[in-house]
């Protein structure tokens, strides 16, 4: 098997000023991040890269023509969330499982495709037998990194394994040091640093898996009143993030990686049954 690029979006609602009391307009929520979206969906088509889409179920019906172009593109479907604001891992798990499975059943009966996959907004997913209940093949919930002021999950394996009886495959960090390299890293840290990290995080899983966030495809306002980190998790959005983005993907191909959904990957290397 080549080496594979896994490029996932996490495709969301814009959030993050409220996260920290600065209200922003719902509908302003959504629409950045369909400009963002409707941003890779064109960067991806030029570089003929199917992703997968983790969509909170809330911005696949406000957005419904965009991502059934996106399934229709090729582009493979799973769950995020019902709504981004959701903290699935503190709510009783009687109703994280009520919303998740309301989620799902949503996002297959409007778009005709097999939710197979799930990855938990801002990783913070119910408990493993909610997961496995739910149905799901595989999750990409786990961030095998060590991530300063948020978690350190840097003993936990960068390969895919069984995890409570679903499939996970984790998002790619460095070997050793267990660094990240997707999206807040991949803009303040730029294209040389992301290169770095790809070249070492690929070589014991044999693939990539890489995830942005729509929003940070697109111009957002400014919020002088955030704190530090909050700002630096906007920095460099846009069109430079779009242009590193770019040039990442044109590295990809140069170096022989094949993009491929993770469904399509988990099948080609004999992990999970045809559909």
């Amino acid at each position: 098997m080549p080496k594979v690029l896994l490029f996932t979006i996490d495709v969301e609602e814009f959030t993050l000023p409220a996260e920290y009391g600065l209200p922003v307009a719902e509908e302003e929520c959504y629409r950045l991040g369909a400009e963002g979206l409707e941003r890779m969906e064109a960067l991806l088509h030029r570089h003929r890269v199917p992703a997968t889409l983790f969509a909170t179920a809330a911005f696949a019906r406000r957005h419904a023509s965009l991502t059934t172009r996106l399934v229709q593109a090729g582009h493979e479907l799973g769950l995020h969330a019902l709504e981004h604001r959701h903290d699935y891992q503190t709510m009783p798990g009687a109703e994280a499982e009520r919303l998740l499975r309301e989620a799902r059943t949503e996002l297959q009966s409007r778009f005709g495709q097999p939710v197979d996959g799930y990855r938990a907004n801002r990783f913070r997913s119910p408990a493993r037998e909610i997961v496995r209940a739910l149905g799901f093949r595989w999750t990409s919930n786990l961030h095998p990194a060590r991530v300063f002021g948020a978690y350190d999950h840097s003993k936990r394996p960068r390969t895919i394994h069984d995890d409570g009886g679903v499939l996970e495959v984790p998002v790619s960090a460095t070997p050793r040091l267990r660094l990240p390299v997707s999206w807040f890293w991949m803009r303040n840290l730029g294209y040389h640093y992301t290169v770095w990290g790809c070249r070492g995080a690929w070589r014991e899983p044999g693939y990539l898996n890489l995830y942005v966030h729509p929003w940070e495809a697109a111009d957002l306002p400014r919020f002088p009143k955030l704190p530090a980190k909050a700002r630096l998790s906007m920095r460099r959005t846009g069109p430079p993030f779009i242009a590193l983005l770019d040039r990442l993907l044109d590295w990809c191909r140069r170096r022989g990686f094949e993009p491929m959904t993770i469904s399509a990957y988990l099948r080609a290397t004999g992990r999970m049954p045809p559909p």
